[in-house]
């Protein structure tokens, strides 16, 4: 059984384990999200990916033909896998080198019964221009699979040539993600002009997600939204969905009242929740740090041991029975508070400042105390 079902004993009920076992299971059922990127030697293709996920998945080159054939990258405990084809140094017609690209991937992710998810499209702006072959190329990989057409190392989307560059492909009609290119600058840039530095700061990776979400099925959504490090609304809105579903499944469960001995399967089923929303918004809290929050809220030293109790950290004044109003208000509740606790500490990271496990304590008190 899983962590949303278990029937767990009222008197003898664990929060942190359940956590754990919760985070586990969260980490478990992410679903394989299959990436290819296509552009030709210097396109920034790798630097495009490794910028989304905070993590560098495919090498670096220096300009030169650093992929020489189709090369499959996957890191341990990451569930992305991302397919790097080389820069059509094949001398074929596009239709060819679309074929041989598609079969040959979808041959891998097929064997794992899977499919490519999505493909980026990269030209350097820099290059000025789409030859007819990039185009055709663009075609032949869109009538298969949602391909992205990203503009790198964009270093100012309203300059005149970028402008006029988009209104190119604009009139070429494409098959691409929201029928328009994506300017993006994947990676801060110092520059220097008269003898001053500049830092130009990354953009664009925020408008090329929210467009790549609308295309995936809702588990791949899950794995971009928890994995990709660039836009935390995407994270929180992901997170939201995940409490109004399970607030759902708990009206569900007490459709029938609840006698308060009986609660395991509810109370567990929230922990699972905020297992779920920790992987989602990728952030880390151990297990006796939630355990602590539980306890320091409800205000009673082995209230992190008793099923009943965890309902109190939004619904303080729970009679006899639950029923199905207070089962799904108090789930969305604890929930809704959770994600502004993680949200709240995940800025902090953004700006730089160091958390440890004595702030999410902290956060999560507060928020659940908010709503009590």
């Amino acid at each position: 059984m899983n962590a949303d079902t278990r029937a767990h004993d009222g008197n003898d009920f664990d929060i942190a384990a359940i956590f754990e076992e919760g985070l586990a299971q969260a980490e478990q059922e992410e679903a394989m999200l299959n990436i290819m990127l296509t552009g030709r030697p210097g396109a920034g293709k790798s630097t495009l990916v490794n910028a989304i996920f905070g993590e560098r998945i495919a090498p670096v080159g220096t300009g030169r033909p650093v992929t020489q054939e189709i090369k499959r990258y996957r890191r341990p405990g990451l569930p992305i896998t991302v397919y790097d084809t080389p820069g059509f140094e094949l001398g074929k017609s596009a239709a060819e080198v679309a074929h041989y690209f598609l079969s040959r991937i979808k041959e891998e992710v097929m064997a794992e019964e899977s499919e490519i998810h999505f493909s980026l499209f990269c030209n350097l702006v820099d290059n000025g221009r789409i030859e007819d072959f990039e185009a055709n190329l663009v075609r032949d990989l869109a009538k298969e699979v949602h391909t992205a057409f990203v503009l790198t190392r964009c270093l100012d989307k309203d300059s005149v040539e970028v402008t006029n560059l988009r209104a190119v492909i604009d009139d070429m009609r494409l098959p691409i993600v929201e029928s328009r290119p994506f300017p993006v600058l994947a990676q801060d840039k110092l520059l220097t002009v008269a003898g001053q530095s500049i830092l130009v700061k990354s953009h664009g990776l925020t408008e090329l997600l929210e467009a790549l979400m609308h295309v995936l099925p809702l588990a791949q959504k899950r794995t971009l939204a928890s994995r990709q490090r660039v836009n935390l609304e995407l994270k929180i809105k992901e997170a939201n969905a995940i409490v109004a579903e399970t607030a759902l499944k708990a009206a569900a469960i007490a459709a029938v009242p609840i006698p308060l001995y009986d609660i395991g399967p509810l109370s567990a089923l929230q922990v699972a929740m905020f297992a779920r929303i920790t992987r989602v918004m990728g952030f880390s809290i151990e297990p006796k740090s939630l355990a602590a929050a539980c306890t320091a809220v409800i205000g009673v030293g082995t209230a992190a041991r008793t099923a009943s109790s965890l309902l109190k950290l939004a619904f303080p004044l729970v009679g006899s029975a639950v029923n199905a109003t207070v089962a799904g208000s108090t789930t969305y509740a604890m929930g809704a508070a959770y994600i502004k606790a993680c949200e709240g500490l995940l800025r902090l990271q953004i700006a730089g400042v160091p958390i440890d496990q004595n702030d999410v304590i902290g956060a999560l008190v507060r928020e659940w105390k908010k709503v009590r």
